[in-house]
């Protein structure tokens, strides 16, 4: 098993797809033990989006199974909270008082971010910079682009990156300079010299937040910041850059350009991950359409872990069709887990050691799944697999491991309980396994005096009860005289 087990150095037992060399490769960490990764954050607008959420849900994993592994993280997340939308929507809200009241928009939302990506069990990033923290530090980068002529200055005293100035540009999405300039829009920017310049700093316009600039008042154009956040935050090279495939071109592929000329490096990040699109009934969520489905809308229906899993469906490099079918599939994985946890809780505290004839056969079929499922995960991060892995196992131990209790011993049962909260933590899985003392202490006397009732043969009272208990969610399982539960975390109105 992997677990653990990493040694030091750079070498690491994963393989990941590269966007910048179209193959994948082992993954390799810069400085040994550590990994350090930018992942672009949300343009805090509106509310988060499923699309938004299989995002850092995969990076989340990814993040778990270096860490799995034995691997330090660093992780970094922005918010660009300043935007052309983020103004928009502050104009709308606001109208004549947006100037000083347009904080308050992407206020909202981060705060929003962090409360559905909590019930999603996403892990909080090392760093979370915004952009207005930073503008200071983007204005001396674009000064410092501006004497070296890699960018110049238009009339209206905004700030362009020249393209035509940047090695191999288009590399990274793979594309061609001259195909993208004759599909390129003609945009309405006076001073523009071609049209896939893009803005390193945008002029004041009335109603609008600005800050001071060499130049004139304005405000960071969108490619900049998250090169000038993630160098700052992680160094030069850093281990892996990721986002949403949408974010490919022109943003990373601007961000490379920046950073080639900038750093003199042809990647500033090593490896550079992307996510496919979510679609809605095989279409692109948009608001045109009204398709859009919040985070927040979902989990008022759904629990985290069936959006979760849900999110992990696919590859994460393959599209995904998101829907109610797709949430209403992952219950009986949810169920299998927590019904696995519930019982072999009980069945560990239960053990006495007094029989271990089935040990070593036992511990090798558990063995068995848990490398299975390190296999698809350090394989090009196949998160889809490794859940039908973890299912595959749970359903195992209700089927095999916890009906031979008995006669296994308290090593094998507590390596089994072991092996499966590991493996469902990788996933970001069985989030709320704790249950109040007092919902355990009268779950388990109403057990008993069921199993008192059955061996006394009043087995129509033994039935009333149990369908009394499995109202109120606790499901009982009869492995002879020895009766176990579980508690469907949905239904339970002991959790209230």
């Amino acid at each position: 098993m992997h677990r653990g087990r990493y040694a030091g150095g750079v070498e690491t037992p994963l393989t990941i797809y590269n966007t910048a060399t179209r193959r994948e490769e082992q993954f390799r960490v810069a400085v040994p033990g550590r990994a350090r990764g930018y992942v672009c954050g949300l343009t805090p607008q509106d509310h988060p989006h499923v699309g938004h959420a299989r995002v850092y849900v995969v990076f989340d994993v990814f993040r778990r199974l270096l860490e799995y592994l034995g691997i330090g993280t660093t992780l970094v997340i922005n918010f660009t909270d300043i935007d052309d939308k983020i103004i928009d929507r502050a104009r709308k809200e606001y109208g004549d008082r947006v100037v000083a009241k347009w904080y308050d928009v992407p206020r909202r939302y981060i705060e929003e971010y962090f409360e559905v990506m909590d019930a999603l069990n996403v892990k909080r990033a090392d760093h979370y910079p915004r952009v207005t923290e930073y503008v200071d530090k983007m204005v001396k980068w674009i000064e410092d682009l501006v004497e070296r002529g890699y960018a110049y200055v238009a009339p209206d005293g905004s700030v362009y990156f020249d393209v035509f100035r940047v090695p191999r540009y288009g590399e990274l999405s793979g594309q061609r300079v001259e195909e993208l300039i004759a599909g390129a829009r003609v945009e309405p920017e006076p001073g523009k010299r071609n049209p896939l310049d893009f803005a390193l700093w945008k002029s004041w316009a009335p109603l609008e937040p600005w800050w001071n600039s060499p130049w004139c008042p304005g405000r960071p154009g969108w490619h900049l910041e998250c090169v000038v956040m993630s160098s700052t935050l992680l160094g030069v090279p850093f281990d892996f850059h990721g986002g949403g495939q949408d974010l490919m071109f022109p943003h990373h592929e601007n961000e490379v350009a920046i950073a080639r000329v900038y750093f003199g490096v042809d990647y500033f990040a090593r490896y550079w991950m992307h996510v496919g699109y979510l679609t809605i009934g095989g279409e692109k969520m948009s608001k045109s359409l009204g398709n859009i489905v919040t985070v927040r809308e979902v989990l008022g229906r759904y629990m985290g872990e069936e959006v979760r899993l849900a999110l992990l469906s696919a590859h994460y490099r393959k599209p995904l069709d998101f829907s109610t079918e797709l949430l209403d599939a992952q219950r009986p994985i949810v169920d299998a887990l927590y019904s696995a946890y519930d019982q072999l809780v009980q069945a560990l505290n239960d053990a006495r050691d007094n029989g271990i004839d089935r040990d070593a056969e036992m511990a090798k079929a558990l063995d068995n799944y848990v490398e299975a499922f390190e296999e698809a995960l350090l394989d090009d991060l196949k998160a889809h697999v490794a859940v039908g892995k973890l299912y595959e196992y749970a359903r195992h131990l209700i089927a095999s491991v916890i009906p031979a209790a008995e006669r296994l011993s308290k090593a094998v049962l507590a390596r089994a309980l072991e092996d499966l909260l590991a493996m469902a933590d990788v996933l970001g899985l069985v989030m709320y396994r704790d249950l109040p003392r007092e919902v355990v202490d009268f779950v388990s006397g109403m057990v008993e005096y069921r199993s008192t009732l059955r061996r006394e043969r009043r087995f129509d009272v033994a039935d009333t009860l149990r369908a009394l208990l499995e109202r109120f969610g606790v499901r009982l399982f009869d492995y002879g005289p020895i009766t176990r539960w579980s508690l469907d975390r949905r239904t339970a109105r002991w959790m209230a």
